[in-house]
């Protein structure tokens, strides 16, 4: 190797490398960072070094991407319910979250919004996350607080304000409701632009752009072409909510006679710029009843990108069907951690569980297919060869992973355990651009106790203030009762 001064070697563990074609397991191995950039990979590190990690009995993995998560603004981590209207099939937070309602003031104080983020960034990072595709609506305040906070966790952060092209809301009856308001959807989306515009310029940025859609069924097709037009001018992304609910299935053919996907086709919206954010609902999904052409095959063809979620979903109901068969045909599925929780341990095992269930096949859903999927298919969705992969070169974002323990067993194949085995709890540490924030299984950059009191002096505020958003008066445990009943002397 190189005589090269590194700033930090990490030596003596299984590193999952990357040889230009795939991941490969290299024992004993060491990798040498200079900088925010990986500057060798190998059996040893010949050079000086300012620092040194003893690795062994770890296994060194790409930093995981989640190409699609909701933080700083939702509160499932508050309040875990078995809740939901299969009218709506999406997820229970409209009846947790009733505010969309007109005139509903939102739940968040700037303070319960900026431990909600501290929360979300401090979990990915304590879930071997060093790059997120953040979600979130957000006003100039908001944005400016989300980059704050962002770079005070020394996390790799995707975001913009998402572009908004309608609302929903509920009834008095309890019914869901929306509508289109392009005048606005067009308005934020140059709020958008302008928002991209003063990001750094430099490609391998720690904060970058992208072009976010909230929700298919909420914008027009000029919209959309629109959206998808500033961000290929702006050489970001282009991401959208897209099918996660039966109605924008339904709907669309009945207003179009065509499926959403080949309305995304049309307008020229599908390839290897965007990010389908979930893509449950395509004509061949077993709950879809429309003998139209095959959705999937158009994807595929177009080669887009899929920010699949299972765990959220699956808390739902609702399963993509099926990860292996997307990916024969062509489609970049990246994993995502959606709402709560920002686990990617637990996206890897639900996906290939799920898959093994849709196609009926014990080998469907392969280990080493779906951890790719946890790293490089989300590079390769952001378009960032730099990103997902142990290499020199690559940016120095890197999880070291003790198995050392009862949980992770003896299994003679690291990738197959840490799948089906491993947990956040077997995080050791965490690097971003060089930087290590979490060492040990501690968190370096924030008192996690403090997050914690934070987070619940801010969740008890939501909590208490449910009455008044909720349609009939509510109270928290009355709406969503407790799953055991107190004790009674």
């Amino acid at each position: 190797m190189t005589e090269e001064t590194a700033d930090l070697v990490i030596s003596g563990g299984l590193v999952v490398a990357f040889d230009g074609v795939q991941h490969r397991y290299l024992e004993a191995g060491s990798i040498a960072i200079a900088g925010d950039k990986i500057l060798a990979v190998g059996k040893d590190f010949a050079g000086q070094a300012k620092r040194r990690i003893d690795a062994r009995g770890l296994i060194a993995i790409p930093g995981q991407i989640s190409t699609h998560a909701h933080i700083g603004a939702h509160e499932g981590p508050r309040l875990l319910v078995d809740g939901g209207r299969r009218e709506f099939v999406r997820s229970s937070f409209l009846h947790f979250l009733p505010q969309n309602r007109v005139g509903r003031p939102g739940f968040l104080a700037p303070q319960d919004a900026r431990a909600s983020l501290r929360y979300g960034f401090a979990s990915l990072l304590r879930h071997g996350v060093t790059t997120v595709v953040a979600f979130a609506p957000a006003g100039p305040r908001d944005g400016e607080m989300m980059l704050e906070t962002a770079r005070e966790f020394g996390i790799r952060l995707v975001w913009s304000p998402v572009v908004t092209g309608g609302r929903y809301w509920l009834e008095e009856d309890g019914k869901v409701s929306s509508e289109l308001d392009t005048k606005a959807g067009f308005q934020s989306l140059e709020a958008t632009a302008r928002f991209i515009e003063r990001l750094p310029k430099a490609a391998d940025a720690r904060v970058s752009g992208l072009v976010a859609l909230d929700e298919y069924y909420l914008s027009t097709p000029e919209l959309r072409k629109e959206a998808k037009k500033v961000a290929d001018a702006l050489d970001v992304p282009f991401t959208l909510h897209f099918v996660e609910q039966h109605r924008e299935f339904y709907e669309t053919m009945g207003q179009t006679g065509l499926t959403p996907v080949q309305c995304l086709a049309q307008e020229g919206i599908l390839d290897a710029g965007t990010i389908l954010a979930h893509c449950v609902y395509i004509s061949t999904h077993s709950a879809i009843g429309y003998p139209v052409e095959d959705d999937i095959a158009i994807l595929g063809a177009a080669g887009v990108n899929v920010a699949h979620s299972p765990v959220a979903f699956a808390r739902r109901g609702i399963a993509l069907e099926s990860f292996d068969r997307f990916r024969r045909a062509g489609v970049n599925v990246a994993l995502a951690t959606d709402t709560y929780p920002l686990d990617m341990f637990a996206e890897m095992r639900m996906a290939s569980l799920m898959n093994k269930l849709a196609d009926g096949n014990f080998e469907a859903g392969a280990a080493a297919d779906v951890f790719r999927a946890s790293n490089l298919a989300g590079a390769s969705a952001l378009a960032r060869p730099d990103l997902g992969r142990l290499q020199p070169g690559a940016k120095a974002d890197i999880v070291l992973v003790d198995p050392r323990s009862l949980s992770f067993g003896a299994n003679p194949d690291p990738i197959r355990a840490l799948v089906h085995l491993a947990g956040p709890d077997r995080v050791s540490s965490v690097i971003v651009d060089g930087k290590v924030l979490v060492e040990d299984g501690r968190l370096l950059v924030a008192d996690e106790a403090e997050i914690l009191a934070e987070v619940a002096a801010s969740s008890r505020a939501v909590w208490d203030a449910h009455p008044s958003h909720d349609i009939l008066g509510r109270t928290v445990s009355e709406r969503f009762p407790p799953s055991l009943p107190l004790w009674a002397e």
